[in-house]
């Protein structure tokens, strides 16, 4: 931890950092750097639990041994991998889903997708992707190794996969919507409690109306974090890690079921801020949090604050029209969405940052989204300063998490007239992240027929056929492009791939 000006792109990070340390605490920079060095089989995605047989690794340098106990080789191994953290992805959203409403496990996904460009209905339908039904979660498999003839079949399913995903993120969009609750206004001296994973829609529910009815009372700030960003909800600018706010103004931490830092609970207590289940009364949970803000005593000077509006659907609504006009006129040159969340292997959001100012430096209309978008006024400051000091004038919007894909889509498909987003100059990159279900929204966005960049080291590559088609495969299936490889490129060359992308696809732009 003594090289603190490394582990993020925000400056003002380092003091929470510090502060922490000083009081003991190292977060996951210091759990990582624990494990250091990581281990070469995993790495690759070389290493195997499909069965109580193994672990099983195969050798990386092509000596013994080449099979698990089972038989199965590298390219079935890690192809078993990649499927697996495929539906991990998708299987996280819907878990969310069924926590917002308890009815959905027995309900069903539509099957037509009004929204798609006709040619992309038209080439999954003959590649037998389309159409997919919610039961298709249970059909889709990796056939437990029984052939590499497989391997394509798999693909096929991966996409059938990346449409599920993007029906229950339709699906999510619709409860929220449905809950109908304006984002409420942030009270810098409130109480403040952070919601890890996703909360129950009734418990959510209980606490809005239980803060709400206390007149003449302290105000209470209930926040999500980044990754679950939700309308309605004040998104806590958590600086890359819900964390880093245990080190700041926090009074209480309500953790939901699938809540992704297991160390939260115990970094909490042992700074003496009160740790709640999301299903504890919500009285008891604004009771001990307002105790606990009437003997405040935090880490630093640094204070929880919410990401601004402008991360919320409703600016980029105000906006299309203007865009519209601009990508008619070429004033804007295509469309790069940067969909990140923190990887602790790098520098928090450096590489986002360096392509993101790439994308205002090529003119292309840029979309900062996922985690990364709580984090706007920094990350804005940031890029401010890389351009002299003047603010760019390429659009620059924040549009929230990845529940508001289903926004972006036809919106995408209205600006390229309707023609199949194998042709449109846009590039969805996502220079970071670490959930499994942010690889699945990526392997969405590679079956609508987007081209696709990860900027992220994949345990998958351990397999030069998987590798093959992966890459050569995917454009026949969809029209997506992934734009990935085994080394982790780094930011000047992913920049220089962007506006290659840009250059062959533009022919497709309205």
């Amino acid at each position: 931890m003594n090289k603190i000006h490394r582990k993020t792109a925000i400056a003002e990070t380092s003091d929470i950092l510090l502060a922490a340390y000083d009081q003991g605490e190292s977060f996951h920079w210091g759990r990582y750097e624990a494990q250091l060095p990581l281990c070469a089989f995993t790495a690759n995605g070389l290493s195997c639990r499909k069965c109580f047989q193994g672990p099983c690794r195969i050798n990386p340098f092509g000596d013994e041994p080449s099979r698990g106990v089972c038989g199965a080789d590298r390219d079935q191994i890690v192809m078993e991998s990649l499927f697996q953290a495929t539906l991990d992805g998708v299987l996280e959203t819907a878990r969310s889903l069924a926590l917002l409403d308890e009815r959905f496990p027995g309900g069903n996904l539509p099957d037509a997708f009004p929204e798609l460009p006709r040619e992309t209905v038209k080439r999954l339908t003959a590649e037998g992707v389309l159409p997919v039904r919610k039961e298709d979660l249970f059909a889709v498999q990796n056939s437990y190794f029984s052939s590499k003839a497989y391997l394509g079949r798999t693909l096929r399913d991966l996409a059938r996969l990346g449409l599920i995903h993007y029906r229950l993120l339709k699906e999510m969009q619709a409860r929220f919507e449905s809950f109908g609750r304006e984002l409420p206004v942030f009270h810098p001296e409130g109480v403040n409690i952070l919601i890890t994973g996703q909360a129950p829609l009734p418990a959510l529910n209980g606490l809005v109306e239980r803060a709400g009815e206390r007149p003449g009372g302290k105000a209470f700030n209930l926040f999500l974090e980044p990754s679950k960003a939700a309308p309605g909800f004040l998104t806590l600018a958590d600086h890359g890690s819900p964390e880093l706010a245990l080190a700041m103004n926090l009074d209480a931490l309500l953790i939901g079921a699938d809540a992704s830092f297991p160390a939260l609970a115990g970094l909490a207590e042992k700074t003496g801020i009160p740790v709640f289940l999301a299903e504890e009364a919500p009285e008891k949970v604004l009771d001990l949090a307002l105790q606990h803000h009437r003997g405040r005593s935090y880490l630093t000077s640094s204070r929880l604050l919410p990401a601004p509006p402008g991360m919320n659907p409703g600016p980029l609504d105000e906006k299309k029209e203007e865009i519209r006009g601009a990508f008619r006129s070429g004033d804007i040159q295509g469309i790069l969405v940067v969909f990140a969340e923190p990887n602790v292997k790098q520098s928090f959001f450096a590489r986002s940052l360096d392509l993101a100012e790439e994308g205002i430096r090529r003119g292309l209309l840029v979309l900062i989204a996922g985690a990364i978008s709580a984090q706007v006024e920094p990350l804005s400051r940031e890029l401010t300063r890389r351009f002299g000091g003047t603010p760019p004038r390429s659009p620059l919007l924040y549009p929230g998490s990845f529940y508001d894909i289903p926004n972006w889509v036809p919106f995408f498909r209205e600006l390229n007239s309707g023609r199949g987003f194998d042709r449109l100059a846009a590039v969805i990159s996502f220079p970071e992240f670490y959930r499994t279900s942010t690889w699945a929204a990526a392997v969405t966005f590679l079956s609508l027929g987007f081209a696709v960049q990860i900027g992220t080291p994949l345990p998958f590559w351990g397999s030069p056929g998987l590798t093959e088609i992966l890459l050569k495969q995917w454009p026949r299936v969809s029209g997506g492009i992934l734009l990935a490889s085994p080394g982790l490129p780094d930011s000047q060359t992913q920049a220089r791939e962007i506006g290659e992308v840009m250059e062959t696809r533009k022919g497709g732009k309205a």
